[in-house]
């Protein structure tokens, strides 16, 4: 089970992160490009802590575990998460964009519960019994030729006796 001590420090982390590079985009000159970049900096933070909610949601998802048991969980990390991000921050514009993530992270665990298990490409492998009548077929699909002319000359020579 992940516990939110695991979460909230990483989630801190990338909220340190965001502030340094923050710093470095104020110190641009141009106007256009602080506001592309300051944009590209609360999108990256959006998708790091979105990447952190979900690794620590696709651990709670077992292939066994009640669905409604695994959602309660999420349920509850879900809410422990805003909570702890609310902490980490007064700005408004930082919590929407990590409120943001963590809502995206929990659609994405939702999807993990619910989804098909993944398939994964196999050769095609046939049981013993199907390979060995495969087999068999595709021998004799290339002796049966020569097995039926010798029978039908030998059919033929007894006929005319």
């Amino acid at each position: 089970m992940v516990f939110m001590s695991d979460v909230l420090p990483k989630i801190r982390m990338a909220l340190e992160a965001f502030k340094s590079r923050q710093q470095d985009i104020i110190g641009l000159g141009e106007r256009a490009f602080k506001d592309l970049f300051l944009a590209a900096n609360t999108a990256l933070l959006t998708s790091t802590v979105q990447d952190l909610i979900v690794q620590s949601h696709a651990q709670m998802i077992t292939p066994n575990a009640p669905r409604t048991s695994v959602l309660a969980a999420i349920s509850q990390h879900h809410s422990e998460i805003i909570t702890g991000c609310r902490v980490l921050t007064n700005d408004d514009g930082i919590q929407r964009a990590l409120i943001d993530a963590a809502n995206a992270a929990t659609i994405e665990a939702f999807r993990m519960v619910y989804a098909a298990p993944p398939k994964k490409a196999e050769p095609v492998r046939m049981p013993s019994r199907a390979r060995k009548a495969a087999e068999t077929v595709d021998q004799s699909s290339h002796s049966e030729p020569a097995r039926k002319a010798p029978k039908r000359v030998v059919r033929g020579t007894k006929k005319s006796d």
